[in-house]
């Protein structure tokens, strides 16, 4: 009985400050102590289960365990080789003194053909003619170039490594700029050399703007929740995109301190080896990134 009193207690102090100072220390001492005995009241069995689940609800929706900075980067200095170090693939992202990160990518003529209209049997033909031309030359240096082109065209990265636990907070300022809104722009956490797995928040632009939470493994992707009310950030100003991740693998996505999409999901529970951002198509610019993670 005493024990429920002290959780009751705790939960009031906690609904009653956390809106005024939500970043407070001592809010977060409240709140890990209010953990740490609702851990002690469900071995003791002292409390039952409904009680219970109503703390850890509560403990939930106010915890805030990332208060490690691991990275942080506005771009101020003008460069992207130090502090943190950021390789691309391509020179479609550079630093500007008025936005910051800026990336811009335009789709080829040869990947609007490849959406517009089928071509015609003497275009097939002739294309298969030529593509039997350049198969017979013994220039290799060409070749990969041709095999590259479509690749650099259709996306361009920047990532930095990173040591990202599963429990993370990641917020970037993003802003739509230019007048191509049919691309789509990502970021996340991956896992792997290659890049090929974790996480992506994807901005995809348009008359239908939306976001969506993307969990990608060696190639394949799964849409774990996707936001398509508004027009979001077409208004080409710098709007505040907030994920968090907690270690059971329940995230929330805000964007300008508003909630847009909670979600759980358990695909990964080890570390991730970096960060990048993904250009589809588009113009972006970047005013800051930060990650924070909860060790």
């Amino acid at each position: 009985m005493r024990a429920i009193c002290i959780f009751v207690l705790l939960a009031c102090c906690v609904q009653g400050q956390a809106f005024a100072q939500p970043a407070d220390q001592k809010i977060q001492q409240l709140i890990d102590d209010l953990k740490q005995l609702t851990d002690q009241a469900e071995r003791d069995r002292s409390a039952n289960y409904r009680l219970i689940d109503q703390l850890r609800d509560l403990t939930a929706r106010y915890d805030r365990p990332w208060r490690k900075r691991i990275l942080f980067d506005d771009f101020s200095d003008g460069e992207l080789q130090r502090n943190p170090a950021w390789h691309s693939n391509s020179q479609d992202f550079w630093v500007t003194r008025s936005i910051g990160l800026r990336s811009q990518l335009t789709h080829t003529p040869q990947q609007q053909q490849q959406t517009g209209k089928p071509q015609r049997t003497e275009e097939v033909l002739l294309g298969i003619l030529l593509d039997g031309v350049m198969q017979n030359q013994n220039t290799r240096p060409q070749t990969r170039q041709q095999t590259r082109r479509p690749q650099t065209a259709s996306r361009a990265d920047i990532s930095t490594a990173a040591s990202i636990d599963n429990a993370f907070a990641i917020a970037i300022e993003l802003s739509v700029l230019g007048r191509d809104r049919s691309g789509s722009y990502e970021w996340g956490p991956y896992q792997g050399k290659n890049m090929e797995s974790g996480y992506r928040l994807v901005y995809q632009s348009g008359s239908r703007p939306s976001l969506k939470l993307l969990a990608y493994r060696r190639g394949m992707t799964s849409v774990v929740d996707q936001f398509e009310q508004g027009q979001l950030l077409e208004d080409g100003n710098s709007h505040h995109i907030g994920w968090q991740r907690t270690a059971d693998g329940f995230m929330t996505v805000l964007v300008d301190n508003k909630v847009v999409m909670q979600v759980r999901d358990r695909s990964y529970r080890d570390r991730f080896s970096g960060f990048v951002m993904t250009n589809r198509g588009g113009e972006y610019g970047i005013r800051s990134v930060s990650i924070f993670t909860a060790r």
